[in-house]
């Protein structure tokens, strides 16, 4: 198979194909940890069929690199009011990869992935190489990957007036030109939820472990990607975009929050005690590193729910956990309940992950 490769050692370098690639472009999306300082030395104008920009970069606390950047926000906001564009930016400060999306009229899609940075120099001079991918649903998939994992709330316009009174109250030390105290994002509020739920979606809990070998309280669960196996029996209504929450077996913590990314698969042995596993998507993965410390268990929050009395737990409205206590592999939640416990883990997810931003 034919793989088109992108290079800055031809005249077709990177910013030539990112021009073609965005000329028809109905929605851009740009992932690049550094920009440039202008957005003059892009031909934006040039875009004329663009309806929709996204931009998702980086803006550390102490780095000059948010003088430059606010500068750019600010003239990427008024040429988008001027084209009536609409604009999303993007702060996620763990960001190291490179992602260039185009979205067109048909509904196709390329993405380019590359080592390249939204600069002059990344496009044009830097040794630097990239591929495009052009399968509509692995860019969608790439696309939700990166736009999920964004903790903080997009930028408004008053967000960078904010930021350019403050880059005015703290200049540039010109002794150190290195680091500064500026932390622009300590401002910008955490997203309520980072993940949106597909729709006819079904809600489960899922129990991890076994009475005789219990998940030690010291293990973490933050691996982005995991098999979630279930017993002999082939689970019946488990599909693609589900929703799992995992807790561990005797202490009943919940664990973390996964969304299943895969059909229903086999072991292929039918020694295997748990054959069939589905590949989840930990949606809750700083969570799943101090699962032990949060003291959330499924019975104290079904509890709580009770004693609300808005609503069931479970769709017969028995509210009861019985099965899992006798050893099922799975029980199906209300979505009221399913939403009610991913909202409380992912509110503690995020806080988490923000004291990683700030770190």
């Amino acid at each position: 198979m034919t793989k088109e490769i992108i290079n800055n050692l031809t005249r077709e370098n990177h910013f030539e194909r990112l021009k073609r690639s965005f000329k028809n472009a109905l929605e851009v999306l740009i992932v690049s940890p550094f920009i440039s300082s202008s957005v003059d030395f892009f031909p934006f104008d040039a875009l004329k069929k663009l309806e929709k920009l996204t931009l998702v970069t980086t803006l550390k606390p102490n780095d000059l690199d948010q003088y430059s950047k606010v500068a750019f926000f600010k003239t990427l906001c008024e040429f988008c009011d001027v084209k009536d564009i609409e604009l999303s930016i993007l702060i996620e400060n763990s960001l190291h990869g490179k992602v260039y999306i185009s979205k067109y009229e048909d509904e196709t899609m390329e993405a380019i992935i590359t080592s390249a940075n939204f600069t002059n120099n990344g496009l044009r001079l830097n040794n630097e190489w990239g591929t495009v991918i052009t399968d509509a649903a692995q860019v969608e998939e790439l696309k939700y990957g990166i736009l999920s994992r964004v903790a903080l709330e997009p930028l408004q316009r008053y967000h960078i007036d904010n930021f350019l009174s403050a880059i005015l109250q703290n200049p540039i030390i010109q002794s150190d030109r290195t680091l500064t105290s500026l932390d622009l994002t300590e401002n910008i509020k955490l997203k309520n939820t980072p993940f949106i739920p597909g729709k006819n979606i079904n809600y489960w809990l899922k129990p991890i472990g076994v009475s005789t070998d219990l998940v030690p309280k010291n293990k973490v669960f933050d691996e982005i990607d995991t098999d979630l196996h279930f017993s002999k029996l082939k689970p019946k209504g488990v599909k693609e975009g589900d929703i799992l929450i995992c807790y561990a077996v005797g202490h009943l913590n919940i664990i973390s929050v996964y969304k299943v990314k895969s059909e229903v698969k086999y072991t292929g042995n039918e020694n295997d005690r748990w054959p069939y596993f589905v590949i989840g998507e930990n949606l809750t993965p700083y969570y799943g590193q101090s699962w032990n410390q949060q003291g959330i268990t499924i019975t104290n929050q079904k509890k709580q729910v009770l004693e609300k009395g808005e609503f069931n737990v479970t769709p017969s409205g028995k509210n009861s956990f019985g099965s899992l206590m006798q050893g099922a592999d799975k029980l199906r939640i209300t979505p009221e309940f399913g939403q009610y416990l991913i909202d409380k883990i992912v509110s503690i997810d995020t806080v988490l992950k923000a004291k990683t931003i700030h770190a």
